[in-house]
């Protein structure tokens, strides 16, 4: 009766649901830059008391890393850690003690958004002038890859220990308590018991690094492990820690109701330091994400247990009794799960546009096709489950097949099929565990529209930018010119002065276009020599809005050379 209520509440939801996917409310996930003071690409007179950075959430200042480069893009010295001003949770700031030198400065941050995820990004401004900067200058820390390889597959595995240990005590408990007793049962939850404390251990100890960006050396770090005690992923791991503790006493006892409760328990853990408490609508999200990851772990972790002990076993009547119940429960889990995943999807995705043109979209596409297969394995298990435990017993001839079971040749191809089934929703795990890192839709998406709404330098430049590539005869200035500053092709002339502002001619001038917030670029620009120290370009072509840079290499002699960066805003 349930399944078959299962089975009309899944168009039922499909189609409220899509209603409402494309609703317009925003949901965005990841920390967004608000504003900063000074403003990017502002020119103050005097060197600023502070400098403040506000994001569209709260962020965590515990695990922020913030830097501030100088003209010559070294890191200036004696700037104590941000805070939050007054207790703005959404605001950090950074007291500046010392005079800072003329010249264009770049703030290099990196924070940790509501959702427990890195997020990086710099802006610039300038003392009393702006001023050419070093090569490296404007770089950001991208933090270790290794300390993102492992923190990734510590995710990974607790995902793939929360199914195993979930999945293979709910099979055991309602699908064949029969099985509680047996060695391979106790096996299977001790492996995700252990998957799921390691995981949970590993995560702990890199989490810090991985939100400051810092190698694995970092892992013990006193003050990195406080702050990720402070923080929400942090407390989150604590609170697992915990539950495993009482997990594993119940485990060593082998009382299985209770393995059962303290497991359904854990996705709680999940989704309070993911995706779904942030945001809009926090307590369905968090609802919803317990249903979906708890249907998942249900269907998908009572496949190894079904494939590896159960199948195995030689117990006819226990297969008869708990291989149509967990067909039922897997029908019901895919119901949950599509109407969980389309409320998920609704508010971390929001439109189609977003759905096709994001990594997170494409992650999510490329998840629901695999889970659509096993859909597809997991209708073909059921047809083979009605045929051979289906069928009414009413005459002796259908007792004695009972007793008999399928046939060995049947069972292999069954047993064939689930492993295949196994094999795709370890998959599926890997893709959960990459769209909890992955920036939500809705994020991404509102980057791109928060660069579109360009405040200032707009329309055609005319600036002159000092420079120092070094050595003898390094210095000198760059004249530059850029119209119409639209959209479209832009001509842009560029003329290199001495240090009495008199064209010179240098040995090579390169120009190369960016726009950083859509990670677009470096473009090269072609330039034609158009007399003493002048470099003109008739095709700059600029194909949509936002704040672009226009990055010129000026180099003076053989090994000296500087970068002057000259902002331009598109509409």
């Amino acid at each position: 009766m349930f399944v078959a209520f299962a089975r009309r509440l899944v168009p039922i939801s499909l189609l409220a649901l899509m209603m409402l996917a494309f609703s317009p409310e925003s949901a965005s996930a990841h920390a967004i830059l608000a504003d900063t003071t000074p403003a990017n690409w502002q020119v103050v007179e005097s060197s600023p008391h502070e400098i403040s950075l506000r994001f569209n959430e709260p962020v965590d200042a515990g695990l922020a890393e913030i830097r501030l480069l100088g003209p010559r893009g070294d890191t200036v010295e004696g700037i104590p850690r941000p805070t939050h001003p007054d207790g703005k949770q959404d605001v950090l700031s950074l007291a500046v003690a010392n005079t800072l030198a003329t010249g264009t400065h770049t703030v290099a941050y990196r924070v940790v958004s509501a959702d427990s995820h890195p997020v990086q990004g710099a802006f610039t401004f300038s003392v009393g002038r702006p001023t050419s900067s070093a090569p490296g200058a404007a770089s950001l820390n991208e933090g270790s890859t290794a300390t993102a390889v492992v923190y990734g597959v510590s995710r990974w595995a607790g995902y793939a220990g929360l199914a195993l240990l979930l999945g293979t005590a709910y099979f055991v408990v309602v699908c064949w308590p029969g099985g509680v007793a047996r060695t391979g049962t106790r096996r299977l939850l001790w492996a995700g018991w252990t998957a799921v404390s390691a995981a949970a251990l590993i995560g702990f100890l890199g989490y810090g690094p991985y939100a400051a960006g810092k190698p694995l050396s970092a892992v013990f770090d006193a003050g990195l492990l406080g702050s990720t005690l402070g923080s929400r992923m942090g407390l989150m791991l604590a609170l697992r820690v915990a539950l495993l503790a009482i997990l594993a006493v119940a485990l060593a006892r082998m009382r299985g109701r209770w393995v059962l409760a303290a497991a359904g328990v854990l996705p709680v853990t999940w989704g309070l330091a993911t995706h779904s408490a942030a945001g809009d609508h926090v307590g369905f999200a968090l609802v919803a994400d317990f249903v979906h990851l708890a249907a998942m772990s249900v269907w998908i972790g009572g496949l190894p247990v079904l494939l590896a002990v159960l199948l195995r076993s030689g117990d006819i009547l226990g297969m008869r009794s708990a291989i149509p119940r967990f067909s039922r429960t897997a029908a019901v889990c895919v119901a949950l799960l599509v109407v969980t995943g389309i409320f998920q999807a609704w508010r971390q995705v929001g439109t189609p546009a977003a759905l096709f043109g994001t990594a997170y979209g494409t992650v999510l596409l490329v998840k629901v096709g695999l889970v659509a297969v096993l859909v597809g394995l997991g209708w073909l298990a059921r047809r083979w489950v009605e045929k051979h435990y289906g069928a009414p017993i009413v005459t002796v001839t259908d007792k004695r097949r009972a007793r008999r079971g399928p046939e060995s040749g049947e069972l292999r191809r069954f047993r064939r099929s689930i492993g295949v089934e196994a094999g795709i929703a370890t998959l599926v795990l890997g893709l959960t565990a990459s769209l909890v890192s992955v920036e939500p839709a809705r994020g991404e998406v509102a980057k791109q529209e928060a660069a579109a709404r360009v405040p200032a330098f707009t329309g055609p430049v005319s600036m002159v930018i000092p420079f120092d590539a070094g050595g003898i005869g390094g210095r000198g200035e760059l004249a530059v010119e850029v119209s119409p500053g639209k959209i479209g092709a832009n001509e842009a002339h560029l003329v290199v002065l001495d240090a009495q502002s008199l064209p010179r001619d240098v040995p090579e001038v390169r120009a190369e276009l960016r726009l950083r917030e859509r990670s677009l670029g470096p473009l090269p620009v072609a330039l034609q020599y158009g007399g003493i120290g002048h470099h003109i370009a008739t095709a700059a072509t600029i194909t949509m809005p936002g704040q672009w840079e226009l990055d010129v290499t000026v180099r003076t002699s053989e090994t000296d050379q500087a970068i002057v960066r000259v902002p331009i805003g598109i509409r």
